[in-house]
């Protein structure tokens, strides 16, 4: 007898965890019919099947591949613009026809235009070399501008109302106003950004350029199918079978919760959903995964306790982590378990998850050796840090809370972490290096594994 599942996948670290390869396998193994998307449009998750397909999803879900349907749900921030350029590339370059037919677009998203990817890209040149790191997708700043201008929003449902234009060109004008004293002041303009600046500011004072937003957000209601509120518990939650709910970022970005200023400007935390479970009324089975990568990883600026740049070139092949100017570099270094302890403590403790993913277990394999840290050397204010050197936690959603998270972060920049390495010489078959993974992580931050990941396709996916 069928019964209702749901699984939740929140990312434990900076946001590169490997949630397109979790959420593909999960959708694989339970044969899921419905992904939920929640988060922001700015994510890359890859995906790599054992049929040789391969593709970064962002606003479609990634048991695309499968046939799997896509919800975007209200707690998703979209980009409609590149949402049409992802479908189509799905429709004509990776053959799905039927792509768009497999999504349903809540019509209270949020929506991000080019506009804001430009203020969000040109704030972060303007910063130098002093990099924050940004996708440059603009859903931050969406985020940012619906909360202190509700009348500037722009939510899915707008696109078929009157006004629209109008609203579009108040959006464009709001970028500009706001951009004004990055603009006037040239000092922190650097010679090797001056085509992006140049390109940035040419098409946010085009009047053409607005006219095209406005032709592809017309194209963008003409393809995708958009839908009520009561679309998400009348037609998926209340359904037998497996769901899938995908997040962007990770909590180590969280608005309040990450290192400020290297955060984004959205909610990272599973508690939202949990929360929009609730107030829907959904009854099924919930199962909440943690994901991590089997080391520390972060694409951007931020502070990094264990980052070793001798394991980048190591480490990286395959991981399709690219460095760019906006993001900034890929960095990497040994599984930190203080971050991870504080990211699921942020959660509500190890009794918040049923089960950890650690994915790319497959390349500390191929380098022979596993390098972790169990505590920091220099985490010695009392404020910030227990006893034993683990992160505090205060529990905020103020201006107090981002000041202390600038401070924590001020801090850990500071720490030097203290490294364990394991020689995997010993372990040589794919059961012993299954139970040193469960048995290192479960006592160290106290979930279970649930799934390891020595490959880079579902097959190579073990469930537990």
């Amino acid at each position: 007898m069928k019964k209702k599942k749901l699984f939740t996948v929140t990312d434990l670290g900076g946001g590169d965890g490997g949630k397109g390869g979790v959420v593909h396998g999960i959708c694989v193994k339970t044969n899921a019919h419905t992904v939920v998307k929640v988060g922001g449009a700015q994510g890359s998750h890859g995906v790599r099947t054992s049929s040789g397909k391969s593709f970064n999803f962002s606003q479609f879900g990634c048991g695309t591949f499968e046939g799997v349907a896509t919800h975007i749900s209200p707690l998703m921030v979209i980009d409609p613009l590149k949402l049409l350029n992802e479908g189509n590339e799905l429709r004509f370059e990776k053959g799905i026809p039927e792509t768009f037919d497999l999504l349903t677009i809540d019509e209270n998203c949020l929506c991000s235009l080019p506009f804001h990817g430009m203020t969000s890209r040109l704030r972060e040149l303007s910063k130098g070399k002093n990099q924050k790191g940004t996708v440059g997708v603009g859903t931050g700043e969406a985020t940012i501008d619906a909360e202190t201008h509700p009348e500037l929003a722009l939510y899915v449902r707008d696109l078929v109302r009157p006004g629209l234009r109008e609203k579009v060109e108040a959006i464009r004008a709001y970028q500009l106003e706001k951009l004004k004293p990055i603009i006037e002041d040239v000092s922190n303009r650097q010679e090797s950004d001056k085509k992006f600046w140049e390109i940035e500011l040419l098409l946010l004072n085009a009047p053409r350029f607005t006219s095209y937003v406005l032709e592809q957000l017309e194209a963008f209601v003409g393809t995708v199918r958009i839908v009520g509120s009561g679309y998400l518990p009348e037609h998926i939650l209340s359904k037998d079978g497996t769901v899938v709910v995908e997040s962007s970022h990770g909590v180590l970005t969280d608005r309040y919760y990450g290192f400020h200023p290297f955060v984004s400007r959205l909610r990272t935390l599973p508690q939202r959903t949990l929360n929009l479970l609730t107030s829907v009324g959904y009854d099924g089975e919930v199962i909440r995964l943690g994901v991590t990568r089997a080391y520390q990883i972060r694409h951007g600026a931020g502070p990094m306790v264990t980052e070793d740049p001798e394991l980048v070139e190591r480490l990286l092949p395959g991981s399709a982590k690219e460095t760019n100017r906006y993001q900034g570099k890929v960095r990497v270094g040994p599984l930190d378990f203080v971050a991870l302890r504080y990211a699921i403590d942020v959660c509500g403790g190890p009794g918040a998850f049923d089960g950890i993913a650690v994915s790319w277990f497959d390349q500390i394999q191929a380098i022979g050796e596993w390098k972790t840290c169990n505590a920091y050397s220099g985490a010695t204010d009392s404020s910030f840090f227990s006893a034993s050197g683990e992160i505090l936690v205060r529990r905020g959603e103020d201006e107090v809370q981002t000041q202390r998270q600038q401070v924590l972060g001020e801090l850990l920049l500071k720490c030097r972490p203290v490294v364990d390495t394991i020689p995997l010489g010993r372990y040589g078959n794919q059961e012993a290096l299954v139970s040193l993974c469960t048995e290192t992580l479960f006592s160290k931050i106290g979930v279970p594994v649930k799934m390891i990941s020595l490959g880079s396709t579902e097959k190579h996916k073990t469930f537990l």
